[in-house]
C-alpha cells in the first residue's frame, strides 16, 4: 500500500510541484503551491460537479423525504424502505459524498507531505530523470510569507472561506413543505451549526502547521466556492431547459 501510494500519488505531485517552481512559479514555492492546488482542482472537477449535482438533487427530494419521515416516523424500517426508492427513483447515491471524501484523503496526505518534505528539501530521491532538482527551495512565498512558519492573517482567511463555503453549501427548505402556513424559507439550523465547526478546526489544524499547507487550503476552499457556484448554475440551467422541454 505504500508502494502504491508513493509511486502512483507522492512522487508525482512532488515531480509537478518540482516542475512548477522551476518554470511557471519563478522560483516562488508559494505560486507553485498555488498552481498545483488549482490543478489537482480541475483534476477532480468532474468528481465535485457530480457531487454537487447529487447534492442539488437531494435538496429537491427533501420535502419528499421529510413526508416519509413524518408518515412513517414509528416504523423505520418502512421509512428506510421508501427513501432508498426515492433515492433510486432520482438516481441519487446517499454515500457519494463519502465516497468523494474517502478519494480525497490520501491525494491531502500526499500534498502534505510533498509541501513539507519540499521545505525541508527531502526530494532528491524522489525526482525523475528529466525534473531539475532545484537544491533547497526558497521558502518566502509572493515575498512576504514565510512558509516554515504559521500565519496568522491567513489561518483566519482561510477559515472565513471554509466557513462561506459551508455556509453555501448549507441546504435549504422551504417550511410550506412541511407547514402549508409557514411559506417562508427556512435554513437548515445543522448547516450554519457545520460551518462554525468547520472554521475553528479549520483554525486549529493550521495553527500547527506551517503556512505552505495554509496556502493550499485556502486556495482549494475559494476554487470549491467558485465551482459550486459555476455547477449550480449550470444544473439550474439545465434543470430549466428540461422543464421547457
Amino acid at each position: 500500500m505504500s508502494y502504491l501510494f508513493n509511486t502512483f500519488l507522492y512522487q508525482p505531485i512532488i515531480n509537478v510541484l518540482v516542475f512548477l517552481y522551476n518554470t511557471v512559479a519563478f522560483h516562488d514555492l508559494g505560486v507553485a503551491i498555488l498552481m498545483l492546488t488549482v490543478l489537482v482542482r480541475l483534476i477532480l472537477a468532474p468528481l465535485y460537479h457530480k457531487m454537487l449535482h447529487q447534492q442539488a438533487m437531494t435538496q429537491k427530494m427533501r420535502p419528499e423525504m421529510m413526508k416519509i419521515q413524518e408518515e412513517y416516523k414509528g416504523d423505520k424500517e418502512k421509512q428506510t424502505q421508501l427513501l432508498m426508492e426515492l433515492y433510486k427513483k432520482h438516481k441519487v447515491n446517499p454515500f457519494f459524498s463519502f465516497i468523494v471524501l474517502i478519494i480525497q484523503l490520501p491525494i491531502l496526505w500526499a500534498l502534505f507531505r510533498a509541501f513539507t518534505n519540499g521545505l525541508n528539501g527531502g526530494i532528491s530521491g524522489l525526482l525523475y530523470p528529466f525534473i531539475s532538482d532545484p537544491g533547497t527551495f526558497n521558502s518566502v512565498a509572493f515575498g512576504f510569507i514565510n512558509l516554515n512558519e504559521r500565519n496568522i492573517v491567513l489561518i483566519v482567511l482561510t477559515a472565513i472561506v471554509q466557513f462561506v463555503q459551508s455556509w453555501l453549501s448549507s441546504p435549504t427548505v422551504k417550511k410550506e413543505a412541511v407547514d402549508p402556513k409557514a411559506p417562508k424559507a427556512m435554513p437548515m439550523p445543522s448547516g450554519k451549526v457545520m460551518g462554525v465547526f468547520l472554521a475553528l478546526f479549520t483554525a486549529f489544524v493550521l495553527w500547527k502547521l506551517p503556512a505552505a499547507v495554509a496556502i493550499y487550503w485556502f486556495t482549494s476552499t475559494l476554487f470549491a466556492i467558485g465551482q459550486q457556484s459555476f455547477c449550480l448554475r449550470l444544473i439550474k440551467n439545465a434543470e430549466s431547459k428540461g422543464n421547457n422541454n
